[in-house]
């Protein structure tokens, strides 16, 4: 056999193909294993009579690999290997393309469940396993579950003693438990998956199950009259779970004295897949299982697998658990839900404290599932939030903003995954919060103190609606700036940031305006770069001009560009002036302007 490469856009798919359809979940991995990969099985083609290549075996292969190149992740010409068959008949095309689906068997569960496991436990993703592997993911998770199985129950499965369904239901049991069922199982009894579930999950509190002592106990036991220990139960359940709950929390303290690790996991299914057998001279952990029946199962000398995170969370629960019944039915949990929130509502509308309270910790993301109120800090605030000489306006709110984060208690996120805050402003609105701790920090609040928190949430939200086009019109906006008296003299004044920004033409029409030409002398001596100089000193030395000071400081003091105003003013400041000096240095003005 001698492969050869030829380019996608040769190929042509079968005509016939003994595999009748095609599962697209499945396409859609083995094209992600390709991506990623790269194609690890070359084609067999026959040459079609005219142009190209007919697909012998690999149509899957073939799919997906069309599959990419319409996504763009490949080119149409990539290339293929393919070994060509040059004289096979129809019947010799279609027993080859049997024989290969016949050939590609999967992998038998067990080992397909010990594969992932493996990967999984080097670091791998649960979706790159998935991927590789052309399955879903949670045929992967259901897999996985299966290597936390003790050895006598893998083997079954292995030789097909034991079906999958039984062999998942078993994950919910302990090592020795499993060993029990598969002992009954071989005597005769016949248990099916669902009666495995019941059995290790309805598991009573047996005096066989505790581990304290005994005479810790003072409730009654029901018992046969020859029955053992495990036969023998007790009758105050809680009082059995409470004391096993303290002996486990000081086995756990005993052991934490000597090994690395000590970790008690209080569910019926503990994925031991994650972790290892200690080596020689590997110091080792310790694993105590609580199950909910109250059964204990320790583990010692083991050792963490390198297992990422998202998949530990992924795979931590049991395929197969049984789901509880709830005591109340969707519908009856919606309509009881829906009576207490407006009961609620209508005492908050007879409470203003309460319900200004419960709007700031509201505005400051304070929830406990689903917020129903969303700020986002304006976004002049983060325009000014790196420079280097803020505004003296910026400099106060975010004064007072620490000081109110402060006094909440809010800190900033130290997690290595959390966003970067761009102030005490924004961590106020956007960092999520713990809803109680933040409602009893606001009840300390005076009512000057709460009033003052709420002005404060709402004034970081407030701004011009469209920061990239000049507000001329009726909005809200101006209409609240001329409500409130705000003079933009009272807050800004020209600054390098403004001025290198404008024309050349212009800056020669603000130094007439505003009065700084008495100073400058003659405007067309001068580049465009050496006028911001200064035009910034004079607007700075006339910012607190008194009203009987010369007329050119006056207007100094008084100069503002139209698009300060509230509505903002066009036009103005784009016209070069008519009494424009008509020597200007042509040259020097393009420069400039450029």
């Amino acid at each position: 056999m001698t492969i050869e490469t030829i380019t996608l856009d040769q190929l042509n798919p079968p005509k016939t193909n003994p595999r009748s359809s095609m599962d697209a979940a499945a396409l859609e991995g083995l094209a992600a294993s390709i991506k990623t990969d790269g194609l690890l099985q070359n084609l067999v083609v026959r040459p079609r009579k005219g142009k190209g290549y007919d697909i012998v075996s690999g149509e899957r292969r073939y799919r997906a690999l069309r599959l990419l190149a319409e996504r763009g992740d490949i080119p149409a010409d990539h290339p293929v290997p393919v070994d060509i068959r040059k004289r096979l008949s129809s019947a010799d095309t279609l027993r080859l393309a049997t024989i290969e689906n016949i050939q590609r068997e999967q992998l038998p569960p067990m080992d397909e469940a010990e594969a992932f496991a493996s990967l999984l436990a080097d670091g791998a993703r649960l979706e790159d396993v998935a991927a590789k592997a052309g399955v879903s993911g949670l045929t992967v998770k259901r897999r996985v579950a299966l290597a936390s199985l003790c050895d006598e129950v893998k083997a079954l499965v292995r030789e097909g003693e034991v079906s999958l369904s039984v062999a998942e239901a078993l994950t919910l049991g302990t090592h020795d438990q499993q060993r029990a069922v598969i002992e009954r199982l071989e005597q005769g009894w016949h248990y099916d998956a669902d009666d495995i579930r019941s059995i290790l999950t309805g598991e009573k509190p047996s005096v066989a199950l505790a581990i304290f002592p005994l005479e810790k106990y003072e409730g009654s036991y029901t018992a046969d009259l020859f029955a053992d220990d495990a036969s023998t139960f007790f009758d105050d359940v809680e009082q059995f779970y409470r004391l096993q709950s303290e002996a486990v929390e000081q086995l756990a303290d005993t052991h934490r004295q000597t090994v690395a690790f000590v970790e008690v996991v209080h569910e019926a299914y503990v994925p031991w897949w994650q972790y290892r057998e200690a080596e020689d001279g590997e110091q080792g952990g310790v694993v105590i299982q609580f199950a909910p029946s109250g059964r204990v199962q320790t583990r010692e000398g083991l050792v963490k697998r390198e297992v990422r995170q998202s998949v530990a969370e992924d795979t931590q629960d049991a395929p197969a658990a049984p789901k509880p019944k709830p005591e109340y039915s969707g519908p009856v949990i919606r309509m009881v839900s829906a009576h207490k929130s407006l009961a609620v509502m209508e005492a908050l509308l007879a409470n203003p404290r309460t319900a200004k309270e419960v709007a700031v910790i509201s505005m400051m993301q304070g929830y406990d599932w689903t917020g129903r109120v969303h700020l986002d800090p304006h976004p002049a605030l983060a325009y000014f939030a790196e420079a280097e000489v803020p505004p003296t306006s910026y400099a106060a709110i975010a004064r007072d903003a620490e000081e109110t984060a402060q006094a909440l208690g809010i800190e900033a996120d130290s997690s290595p995954y959390a966003a970067p805050t761009r102030g005490a402003w924004e961590q106020l609105l956007r960092s999520r919060k713990e809803p109680l701790a933040l409602y009893e920090a606001v009840q300390g609040l005076s009512d000057a103190e709460l009033e003052q928190l709420h002005l404060l949430l709402t004034a970081l939200t407030f701004g011009q609606g469209d920061m990239d086009a000049l507000d001329d019109g009726e909005s809200l906006f101006n209409r609240i700036a001329a409500d409130l008296e705000v003079d933009m003299r009272h807050h800004w004044r020209p600054d390098e940031a403004f001025l290198a920004r404008r024309r050349k033409d212009q800056l020669e029409a603000i130094a007439k305006e505003s009065g700084a030409v008495k100073r400058m002398g003659r405007l067309k001596d001068y580049t465009k770069t050496a006028m911001i100089e200064p035009l910034v000193r004079h607007f700075e030395r006339t910012k607190d001009a008194a009203d009987d000071a010369p007329e050119h400081d006056r207007k100094g003091r008084d100069w503002l560009p139209g698009a300060m105003a509230f509505p903002a003013v066009t036009g103005a400041d784009a016209e070069t002036p008519p009494e424009a000096e008509a020597e200007t240095d042509q040259t020097e003005t393009v420069a400039d302007a450029a």
